[in-house]
């Protein structure tokens, strides 16, 4: 009648699909059923009781299970509870352990004690048919077991992918679209947190906000797309220095920097390696060459403060960099005087 009869595999070849022509083609739109059973017949009445509308794979001890599952990760196993090498309740801890597809397994055993039926259930089983079985039940059991697994693994892909849709727009909303860098919205959400999560007396949380020294000229002598470049290079030297800090695009040409757990040394030290950096990098645009400078304003974290505020300061100090040579880095208590003034 033209179906794929699985049943007719041998049992030397255990439903090796090299070994059995077209058997690829039979599970591509089904769902997989494992028979571990050491019984022939048994296997023979399973495949009669669910037909074909199901591809079904066997094994007949643990080892052979162990193989099966690697190699076909069934939606559900039919699992015998005595086997020739192993016990099935002991059998089913592994075939978890390898399991990637959160297979459905029933037991299918001739013990049908009360105490075997709650040990089944007891290890996880999601059910217990007993031998000899009716080939009406166990089709009917089968199968809604089967509607419940894809329901199951429908939701749960629904659920990966609003994970991933939710990923993606949370990356977006606190990135910077050109340089990749956080934006101004992660200021206003997450760094007092992070900032709070780092708080050891020994040392201290800095802001450093940096600004691309005469980065119109940029603009206006190479183009916009040199422009756009320069930001992302400069970004890039930002983000190496400071891996395991903050770097946020603050907007246009200006930079945050949020460094985590420092002394003022190590914080000055890393301002400076960034501007030396940046100042002796060239930038190549399609035939053209230059280099820029950047100016830095520092400040140590004042909780106290808040946020804007220590930005704030950070922004006196680096605008006086800005007034007096650009291509330095200044800290806010060194001019705090004169800021205030």
């Amino acid at each position: 009648d033209g179906r794929i009869q699985v049943s007719t595999i041998k049992k030397d070849n255990h439903c090796n699909m090299s070994n059995y022509g077209g058997a690829n083609m039979s599970t591509k739109n089904k769902q997989v059923v494992m028979v571990i059973d050491d019984s022939l017949l048994i296997c023979k009445e399973i495949k009669k009781a669910l037909g074909d509308e199901v591809f079904i794979c066997e094994a007949h001890n643990g080892e052979e299970a162990m193989e099966r599952i690697a190699q076909y990760q069934p939606d559900l196993i039919l699992l015998d509870v005595v086997l020739p090498d192993t016990d099935g309740y002991e059998l089913f801890g592994r075939l978890k352990e390898v399991d990637q597809n959160n297979a459905t397994i029933i037991f299918l055993t001739s013990k049908d004690k009360d105490e075997d039926v709650i040990k089944g259930f007891g290890v996880g089983a999601y059910d217990y048919i007993k031998k000899p079985f009716v080939h009406a039940e166990l089709q009917s059991r089968v199968n809604i077991h089967l509607q419940l697994k894809q329901q199951k693994d429908e939701l749960n892909a629904q659920n990966q992918e609003l994970r991933t849709s939710m990923e993606k727009l949370n990356y977006m909303a606190f990135r910077d679209g050109l340089t990749g860098l956080y934006n101004r919205r992660y200021v206003i959400g997450d760094l007092s947190d992070d900032i709070k999560d780092h708080s050891a007396e020994e040392k201290k949380n800095v802001l450093i906000l940096a600004d691309i020294d005469d980065f119109k000229k940029v603009n206006d002598t190479y183009g916009h797309e040199a422009g756009d470049m320069t930001l992302v290079c400069i970004a890039n030297i930002f983000e190496a220095i400071c891996r395991k800090y903050k770097v946020i695009r603050w907007g246009g040409e200006e930079f945050l920097i949020v460094l985590f757990d420092v002394t003022a040394d190590e914080a000055y030290r890393l301002s400076e390696q960034i501007r030396t950096d940046v100042e002796h990098f060239k930038i190549v645009h399609e035939d053209q060459e230059f280099f820029c400078t950047v100016t830095l304003g520092l400040q140590v974290y004042q909780e106290e403060e808040g946020i804007e505020e220590n930005i704030n300061c950070a922004d006196k100090a680096l605008y006086y960099g800005k007034r007096n040579g650009k291509n330095r880095s200044v800290w806010y208590d060194s001019i705090k005087e004169v800021a205030e003034m």
